[in-house]
């Protein structure tokens, strides 16, 4: 039996559906070297395809401006979702199901009256420390009680606990961690001594539908199991990955490929040859589309699918330990 708590105070998940959305201006740095953020529309940013940066060895430090803010002062008073006297506490807020970790940058605290007078927000800042990042994760705003205040109280949706939280301000932004293969949806878990390495998750029941994401689709490697450590990245070697891991990643992908495609039949080869996707979450049978034209895959038979994976991956490896020594 699943337990769901509901509010007893409006939210911005359910309520104020006309106010405008305010659009985020994100600026993605490091301690370290810069992630390389590339903006590829839709909402979705990737960081590291073309970078130094490697998010197992250093930080992420997000900067986000939020445009137009005067516009929502009906957050505050009858209607809205705080009184017109209260505070409000705006975070910046990363979640990840890939990495199962969650952060809220500094708050800042606003009342309408100072809201209503800003152009722009000023800056919320956000830093994740280096190894809680892998695969996906979505950045948006979210929005807290502060000081509930004493106006309009004959409002019962109105908030009047410290500390509650209110909901997303902003659409969310998906950030792609493209490094060291986390650009798929791979697990940790401890599965036991005796399990596999690794096995392939499904829980689609239309992969043309469901989310290219760790929910439906993963890679789960074994904590437990004796191999498990030469998994690992190799710190300081341009590579990245372990040949094991290498391995591992290229079967993940044709299992995934060859069970998507056994699923599809026709349908996927149109897949393959058509578009490449361009809505803000790809689902499963394009992300296993775009890995077949990407790697130029051979799908004739299970066989000269693995091998091809296999030499694909190969082939990046080298390539990218070759600009690494230019």
């Amino acid at each position: 039996m699943s337990r769901t708590v509901l509010s007893p105070y409006r939210t911005l998940s359910t309520s104020l559906q006309d106010m405008p959305r305010p659009a985020m201006r994100l600026v993605f740095g490091s301690e370290g070297p810069n992630p390389g953020a590339l903006d590829l529309g839709g909402g979705e940013y990737s960081l590291g395809s073309d970078s130094d940066w490697n998010p197992d060895v250093h930080n992420l430090t997000i900067g986000c401006v939020l445009a137009d803010v005067a516009e929502l002062h009906p957050l505050f008073g009858a209607g809205g979702i705080a009184a017109t006297d209260a505070v409000l506490q705006f975070a910046l807020e990363w979640s990840s199901a890939d990495s199962g970790w969650r952060g809220l940058g500094r708050p800042l605290r606003l009342t309408r009256e100072q809201l209503s007078a800003l152009d722009e927000m000023p800056v919320l800042q956000l830093v994740l420390p280096s190894g809680t990042m892998r695969g996906t994760g979505l950045l948006g705003v979210q929005v807290y009680l502060c000081e509930p205040g004493t106006a309009d109280s004959a409002d019962a949706g109105l908030a009047r606990q410290r500390g509650a939280r209110l909901g997303m301000l902003s659409d969310p932004v998906r950030v792609v961690i493209d490094s060291d293969g986390s650009l798929f949806p791979v697990l940790e878990e401890s599965l036991g001594r005796n399990e596999a390495l690794w096995e392939m998750r499904t829980c689609w029941n239309d992969p043309r539908e469901e989310p290219f994401s760790s929910e439906y689709v993963a890679l789960v490697l074994n904590r437990d199991h004796a191999l498990f450590e030469q998994l690992g990245t190799r710190r300081g070697e341009q590579c990245g990955q372990t040949p094991l891991m290498r391995h591992v990643l290229a079967s993940w992908i044709a299992l995934l490929v060859h069970s998507v495609s056994a699923d599809l039949e026709v349908e996927f080869d149109e897949l393959v040859t058509g578009p490449a996707p361009t809505g803000d979450f790809a689902s499963i049978a394009e992300a296993a589309a775009v890995l077949v034209r990407t790697g130029d895959l051979d799908t004739g038979s299970l066989g000269a699918l693995f091998a091809s994976v296999q030499r694909w991956l190969d082939r990046r490896i080298q390539a990218t330990t070759t600009e690494a020594g230019e």
